[in-house]
């Protein structure tokens, strides 16, 4: 379901990184590249990690994010288009304790919305919308 020429906002939810894998992620993002994955190397342009450890986008210098940003220059999602957004969870899943989250929502009025979360063990599952409880 991922439309890479749609406009999307990427949240970052709750991704901390584990202390074990603080170094490496400290370092890719002082790089700007991951081994293996040049496909979104472009993606730690925009990346941060705040004084906890939660990996976070960086406010732009313009003023055009749709957030304020916090104290700290972060903002918790970026609008844009994400080639290759699957393969950035893919790298996040073995950085990020239980219960980080990517969600993916299109700003082109369709509604759709998806991501993942991850289990802290390297791994990690899909997220969609879904209808839960009874009629009202």
């Amino acid at each position: 379901m991922i439309r890479m020429s749609y406009y999307i906002e990427l949240n970052l939810i709750d991704i901390k990184i584990k202390p074990d894998s603080l170094s490496e992620v400290k370092r890719v993002l002082e790089k700007k590249k991951v081994k293996g994955i040049t496909s979104i190397n472009w993606y730690f342009d925009c990346l941060m990690l705040d004084e906890e450890n939660f990996l976070c986008f960086k406010a732009k210098n313009d003023g055009s994010d749709a957030y304020v940003p916090c104290d700290d220059g972060t903002v918790p999602a970026m609008t844009g288009k994400w080639p290759d957004v699957e393969k950035f969870a893919s790298w996040v899943k073995q950085y990020s304790e239980e219960g980080g989250r990517i969600v993916l929502y299109s700003r082109e009025g369709d509604g759709v919305a998806w991501g993942w979360e991850f289990n802290g063990k390297g791994k990690m599952r899909d997220l969609a919308l879904c209808s839960v409880g009874k009629w009202a």
